[in-house]
């Protein structure tokens, strides 16, 4: 079994998310040519390094990334930290041969997207974009029906990503995460870019982009008297797909009672597929098809069920035992691995650099439509 030597940078709640997916992953996944290693960790401080090696089981650390992408010790370079630093450790890593595993978005914007996609097909290695509810059961069935044929032509797909953080008025800035400190690059950067990568994923390329990205508190308190928010925490779009389907999406951080809240609805010509990230282990079914025309409605399918060939089942537990939103993290990490260590494509199941360059691009045509009030054509390089 050949190490796959893993140099990870980050100390938040993905460092942990990541961790968690390579310690799970040799003995769920069980490969007999491959198995991570748990190299090197890099945090901001010595100290904070130090003490994530200790508890997510890191042979080493640093402050830090430099030491990570110039290692000759490290074959993967998986980058969790603030959506700011994702374009120059990414650049980096790749321009050192490494292996690249960033997390969504790709970059703040499509220019630096874009430099970081172009750097990925030069380096010739394996890189991916860690849109991980690419990895849920139910919405890859969903998607292996549609595929299929067996739902018939998309007309629309409707979704959104709801969060509350930021609903009540008096929340002070620091606790806004899409608005402050170097984690704030907005609503749509932050969760929007899950919904427009879902959608592309789901029904096809989106080609044209209208709508707008408010703020409703322009002001908000703060330790140092008010101050003026300059992200959006809201976005909402119309979107036409390459295909002739249409979209409404939503991404909100001022949705109370929403705690992390990713739903969608495609409607076909051959019935309707439903998906509630709250309810991860279903899908909804309507088909018109159905054998048994007395009861042709809505049909809840439990998703774990491998006789029923549901995704990524196989691996996990017997049907009806029900898996969580961490699982989503260790499919999408071990498809990966499976990549590098077989030399096989990341796409289409898995997010390219060029498609976290497309979701960027998107955003950044929202941006320009919702400040022009206008439709603006995708147009991608």
């Amino acid at each position: 079994m050949k190490p796959i030597r893993i140099g990870l940078v980050g100390g938040g709640f993905m460092a942990k998310a990541h961790s968690n997916a390579f310690h799970t992953i040799p003995y769920i996944y069980n490969s007999d040519i491959y198995v991570p290693e748990l190299a090197m960790i890099g945090a901001s401080t010595v100290e904070k390094a130090k003490a994530c090696a200790k508890r997510y089981g890191f042979a080493k650390s640093c402050a830090g990334y430099r030491e990570i992408v110039e290692s000759s010790d490290i074959d993967v370079v998986d980058i969790c930290v603030s959506d700011a630093l994702h374009t120059e450790i990414a650049l980096e890593a790749l321009k050192n041969g490494k292996h690249v595993l960033c997390e969504k978005p790709l970059a703040l914007n499509m220019n630096d997207a874009q430099k970081m996609r172009d750097a990925a097909k030069n380096a010739k290695v394996k890189t991916m974009c860690a849109f991980n509810y690419r990895f849920v059961s139910a919405v890859v069935l969903a998607r292996n029906l549609i595929k299929s044929g067996k739902m018939g032509r998309v007309y629309h797909f409707n979704g959104s990503y709801l969060q509350e953080v930021g609903f009540d008025e008096n929340t002070p800035i620091e606790k806004l995460w899409y608005a402050h400190g170097a984690k704030g690059s907005g609503v749509a950067l932050g969760i929007g870019t899950h919904l427009i990568d879902m959608a592309r994923f789901l029904v096809g390329e989106i080609t044209e982009v209208s709508g707008m990205m408010p703020n409703y508190t322009p002001y908000r308190n703060s330790q140092n008297g008010q101050v003026k928010v300059e992200k959006d925490e809201d976005m909402l779009a119309m979107v036409a797909f390459e295909n002739g389907a249409t979209g409404l999406l939503r991404a909100s951080a001022v949705s109370a009672g929403r705690k992390n809240r990713l739903a969608w609805e495609i409607s076909c010509s051959k019935g309707t597929l439903v998906f509630d990230l709250e309810n991860l282990n279903n899908l909804d079914v309507f088909y018109k098809e159905s054998p048994v025309q007395e009861i042709n409605g809505f049909t809840r399918v439990n998703v774990t069920q491998a006789d029923r060939n549901h995704p990524f089942m196989d691996v996990w537990w017997p049907r009806g035992h029900i898996v969580g939103w961490e699982h989503a993290h260790i499919n999408e990490i071990a498809h990966f691995l499976h990549c590098i260590a077989h030399d096989e494509n990341i796409e289409p199941m898995g997010a390219s650099f060029e498609d976290g360059y497309r979701t960027a691009h998107i955003i950044d045509n929202l941006r320009e439509a919702a400040e022009q009030k206008k439709s603006v054509s995708c147009k991608f390089a």
